[in-house]
């Protein structure tokens, strides 16, 4: 037999002769390992007979105890009873390790595979083997296999959060992520739900406040009521939630949570305070939110949602001037 010819890939360090040497010790350590875990799942099915009534009643109590007898912890031990349950002594490919074996065993035809590794190579790797079983390798290689190790480490919403929120910070990673319109909706969904869900609890509040009991201290009344507030309650649409469009929900759920804000906002204003240069950027501000108004009913009256030049103007321009 001849020896396989082992080249260093750190040639400034280890000589071909000293990597080789390096190579076979190691190997022959790990297929002294294969033949202990394949022994050790052996003798589990001597113990208890994978055929044997009863099994998932005491085959777990008996190799609890047994794993404890030894010092192995007993799910170790029942991974490689199950590997040596699916790989039969006679179909155990002599060279290769337990590792591989196990990466291959879901397979149905892993007995014919196992004996040609992938892409013409000597001898095969466990995340070789891994990908030829379709399972995600320990080093991931391509884009998709790279993603896929990502997803399996961010399954837990808490955790996939906080690495999103450390993401996006990176302002080159938050542009390319919000060029995808997709991405867009997807963002502007979430953003939307989040404030539909405020506007309903200060609807709620209001509500809530408006329905208190009439007999209040005089004073206590006098001054809650001294300032307008959302005395006038929101007319809840007449709408059907569980069959309108998302459309239609969407406009109606911008413009209540708009007129909530507003009743929340406007009676604790410090008007006094403001310059004549805001005054004039919010009423221009107003101006544009009339004309988009009127732009969303004329749609909603005609179909046409054409934008003419002069509305365009109007909605586009800011503050005239200082």
């Amino acid at each position: 037999m001849v020896r396989e010819r082992v080249v260093s890939p750190f040639p400034q360090r280890y000589t071909d002769r000293q990597w080789g040497r390096f190579v076979r010790q190691g190997r022959d350590l790990v297929l002294e390992e294969t033949r202990i875990q394949f022994e050790l799942g052996d003798i589990t099915l001597k113990m208890v007979d994978k055929s044997e009534p009863g099994e998932k009643r005491g085959v777990f109590t008996i190799l609890d105890r047994y794993a404890d007898q030894i010092g192995i912890n007993v799910h170790t031990l029942l991974g490689y009873r199950f590997t040596a349950m699916q790989w039969p002594p006679q179909h155990r490919e002599p060279g290769v390790s337990w590792s591989v074996h196990r990466a291959l065993e879901s397979l149905d035809d892993r007995f014919e595979i196992i004996q040609e590794p992938p892409n013409g190579a000597d001898h095969w790797t466990e995340d070789a083997a891994l990908r030829r079983a379709g399972r995600l390798p320990h080093r991931p290689l391509t884009k998709e296999e790279k993603l896929d190790r990502v997803r399996t480490l961010l399954a837990n919403s808490e955790n996939a959060v906080g690495a999103v929120e450390e993401i996006i910070r990176r302002p080159d990673v938050a542009h390319k992520v919000m060029a995808n319109p997709v991405n867009q909706r997807i963002l502007y969904r979430a953003h939307h739900e989040q404030r539909m869900e405020a506007a309903a609890d200060r609807l709620a509040a209001a509500h809530e406040r408006d329905s208190e009991p009439a007999d209040r201290d005089p004073w206590e009344q006098a001054e809650t009521t001294a300032a307008p507030r959302a005395s006038a309650r929101l007319r809840e649409p007449a709408v059907d939630y569980q069959r309108a469009s998302r459309e239609a929900l969407e406009l109606i759920g911008t413009g209540t949570a708009f007129l909530v804000d507003l009743q929340e906002m406007v009676p604790r204003l410090h008007v006094t305070e403001f310059t004549d240069r805001e005054v004039r950027a919010i009423l221009d501000n107003h101006r544009r939110i009339r004309a988009a108004l009127d732009w969303c009913d004329s749609a909603l009256a005609t179909g046409d949602k054409t934008m003419d030049d002069e509305l365009a103007r109007i909605l586009s321009e800011g503050d005239d001037g200082p």
